[in-house]
């Protein structure tokens, strides 16, 4: 039997229901969820017991809500315990969709304050199913925060490794173009060379030339004289 309270909430997003996209609505397993929520179920399966449901075949309980929480805040003291274990049968429920649908670390923290603050106002010989849960579940929260503390970390040492390959890679182009310059400068001074010994030796057949036309004109001369 569904019973709505002014606390009930809905056990996939844990937020209160409501009207509209809040409304509370029931599927084939009897089981209850916000119309929010069921909209947008990947897998056609309850949350809480993974039994497959039709889409189709949801009903949308209409409530009112004012009535309801006129009645829960006139119950007194005489419901004190069912109360109490009713609150503890949510809270499971909250914890079991955790389990089967997950949710996100701020819901998670959310569920354990919840935990912790009911079982604080409760004696502690009781609801042990319940306090050991509540321990469960704050392990795995611990988990998941250093889970994700540790992928930030790997996030950051990717991003910095992939700065530094683009630095190697750009120091590779410049090491490649400081090569071929030099080559270019060795191939130049090599050029330079050899134009030099060429001019150098045009020089020397060219004084040679001279020297010997300079010799032959002096013999003309001396023929002369004689």
């Amino acid at each position: 039997m569904f019973s709505l309270g002014s606390d009930s909430v809905c056990d996939v997003c844990l937020e209160p229901f409501g009207a509209d996209l809040k409304a509370p609505c029931s599927i084939s397993c009897g089981h209850v969820f916000c119309a929010d929520c069921l909209h947008h179920i990947t897998r056609q399966t309850c949350p809480l017991c993974r039994v497959p449901f039709d889409p189709r075949s949801i009903v949308k309980l209409h409530v009112d809500l004012d009535i309801v929480k006129t009645a829960s805040a006139g119950s007194g003291q005489a419901s004190e315990t069912s109360s109490a274990e009713q609150e503890a049968r949510t809270l499971h429920e909250r914890i079991a969709a955790v389990a089967n649908a997950g949710t996100t670390e701020a819901n998670l923290r959310s569920l354990i304050s919840d935990c912790k603050t009911f079982l604080s106002s409760q004696p502690r010989n009781i609801f042990q199913d319940l306090r050991v849960s509540l321990r469960m579940i704050a392990y795995l929260c611990e988990v998941k925060s250093t889970l994700r503390s540790r992928n930030q970390t790997v996030d950051s040492l990717t991003e910095k490794l992939e700065g530094s390959q683009a630095e190697y890679d750009e120091l590779q182009v410049r090491l490649l173009e400081l090569d071929g310059a030099r080559k270019e400068a060795v191939n130049a001074r090599r050029k330079t060379e050899g134009e030099k010994k060429e001019v150098q030796a045009t020089a020397v057949q060219r004084e040679l030339e001279l020297t010997q036309k300079v010799s032959e004109m002096q013999n003309k001369y001396i023929d002369l004289l004689e």
